[in-house]
């Protein structure tokens, strides 16, 4: 592009400045103007610039990190994806004096156009905004596409920049495979993302090809590419990130942790990565790191696009588990979780499955202070407002809340309750982990991958079940429902082994309650159901061996 091609297309942008100085927002506005743009607003700060951004559509912005209190430049770049505010067209320059290293990681997660150090003059402005531009030209039809929410047509506009091979066609190959990944084209992106680029893989090539393999549940390939990428890139955060996750799908939480705590000290910035590290944490049984990542992810979300109850919520259970499990600071832990509760009533308190799984905590929380008064109480206000919720309410909430808050209506006994909320998530759910999550908690898987799975873990039991090794067995089918607890199968099969094994012996009061405990979670059987003869035979041999207990 000419000289006087550039100037015309300054000429046709659109600007924000954004800066908490005054003479330095002054400054780069005379720089854009000297470069041929005529139309530039400045602010002083963020809530300024999503003012302006709500009123007008900008075609460049440029943004100082540091814009005093409140937001800074990466979350008003948040914001204004967040909330669309911010076309796929436009570019967003972001302006730095920090040069920390988590503080510069943490602004390219967000993939600002381009990162520039301070101090900005002309000369050292003008050949990277032009290359910015150049490039955002070069990749206008597709980014336009996106704008159109036309996912089919960005795919065509990158292929056909991709043919050209022309110097934007390796950003094309860049943003195609994200578009491949994005629509689950896992093949697509693998075959895309192992061809060499001058016979080298970028760091964003192997990340995507690894992407592409947990997409295709190729996990030891993936695991294999994202090591040997970690070994020559040790500070590469989104590799330590995919590691959890395929470590995450491979069953292994304690891994799956340790990938995220090293992703964590790399760039602890990140209010997701916080919040991922939170759950793999619970999920590792690590009460306390759950509890610090929690922490730091509210502080780091509050007042900002990324700020969810369920920070605060999952914050409250942690604090209530770990004063359930440490009497010497109970008194201190319980009091953060009413606190953090209170947080939620302020901030949540018109969304009604919100309000449910609070009141949910708040009876476990007294619970554990011994306040059985306070803790009905709070129950039964969970139970009211079940009641009156409509489930259109599903929809506007989040499936991992929604999720969270049927588990804890299922730990009270309120099975059919908690399965109600799980039909109506999976009912509107398209996402295939989501429904896999679902189907570890329902009591009759939905997809083919959760029959599978029930199918396979059910395999041990019933082995040593057909070997009349009922000990065994009842230890197998045991393990199997801290993984699928609500499946009627499962629990039928757990019910008849111990039956089984009582039919030469005493049936003692710990095999009581867990055939009960089954037989809760079972809840009614249809009468057209599979399971309904099966039920209603064992239903009678369990009455028999009962009342031969009691006499």
């Amino acid at each position: 592009m000419k000289q006087i091609d550039i100037i015309k297309t300054y000429s046709q942008k659109r600007c924000l400045v954004v800066d908490d100085v005054p003479d330095i927002r002054a400054s780069l506005k005379r720089i854009l103007v000297d470069f041929g743009s005529s139309n530039i607003d400045t602010a002083g700060n963020a809530e300024e610039a999503i003012d302006l951004c709500q009123k007008h559509q900008y075609d460049i912005v440029l943004s100082d990190y540091n814009l005093g209190t409140g937001k800074n430049g990466q979350q008003l770049l948040e914001e204004l994806r967040f909330h669309g505010l911010l076309r796929n067209t436009a570019l967003y320059i972001m302006i730095t004096a920090e040069s920390a290293s988590h503080y510069v990681l943490h602004a390219l997660e967000y993939q600002p156009d381009d990162y520039l150090g301070k101090p900005i003059n002309r000369d050292g402005l003008r050949p990277r905004l032009d290359q910015a531009l150049l490039k955002n030209e070069a990749l206008l039809n597709a980014k336009k596409a996106l704008d159109a929410k036309n996912t089919k047509a960005a795919i065509a506009a990158c292929k056909k920049l991709l043919a050209q091979q022309n110097r934007y066609a390796n950003d094309a190959k860049k943003m195609l495979g994200e578009l491949f990944l994005q629509q689950r084209e896992y093949q697509n992106a693998l075959d895309l993302h192992s061809e060499p680029l001058d016979g080298r893989h970028p760091i964003w090539m192997t990340t995507g090809a690894a992407r592409a393999h947990i997409g295709l549940k190729q996990l030891d390939i993936a695991e294999s590419l994202l090591n040997q990428l970690i070994l020559d890139n040790p500070r590469c955060v989104e590799a330590h990130d995919l590691l959890a996750k395929v470590y995450e799908y491979q069953n292994n939480p304690a891994q799956a942790q340790q990938a995220l705590h090293n992703a964590v000290s790399i760039s602890p910035r990140s209010t997701n990565r916080q919040r991922e590290m939170g759950r793999i944490s619970r999920e590792a049984g690590d009460e306390m790191a759950s509890v610090h990542a929690y922490r730091t992810a509210l502080k780091q979300s509050r007042n900002s696009c990324h700020e969810q109850a369920e920070d605060y919520l999952h914050l409250a259970q942690g604090l209530t588990n770990l004063s359930r499990e440490n009497l010497t600071d109970m008194e201190e832990l319980a009091s953060e979780a009413m606190e953090t509760l209170k947080a939620v009533d302020k901030r949540f308190s018109t969304q009604p499955i919100v309000k449910m799984r609070r009141k949910l905590v708040e009876a476990d929380l007294h619970h554990v202070q011994k306040n059985d008064a306070m803790a009905e109480n709070a129950k039964n206000e969970a139970l009211q407002a079940y009641t009156e919720m409509r489930f259109s309410a599903v929809q506007n909430t989040s499936a991992e809340l929604c999720i969270e808050c049927a588990r804890a209506f299922m730990e009270i006994g309120e099975y059919d309750k908690g399965e109600q909320l799980l039909q109506e998530v999976a009912r509107i759910n398209n996402d295939p982990e989501i429904a896999i999550r679902l189907d570890k908690l329902l009591r009759e898987p939905l997809t083919r991958e959760g029959v599978q799975l029930a199918a396979k873990l059910n395999r041990d039991g019933i082995q040593c079940y057909q070997e009349k090794q009922y000990d065994k067995a009842i230890a197998a089918f045991n393990n199997v429902l801290h993984e699928l607890p609500n499946h009627i199968g499962l629990n039928l099969n757990m019910v008849q082994t111990i039956i089984s094994k009582h039919k030469s012996s005493p049936l003692n009061e710990a095999d009581i309650e867990l055939i009960s405990h089954s037989f809760q979670r079972i809840g009614k059987i249809d009468t057209n159901s599979g399971y309904a003869d099966r039920y209603t035979y064992l239903t009678k041999q369990f009455k028999k061996i009962k009342v031969g207990v009691n006499h």
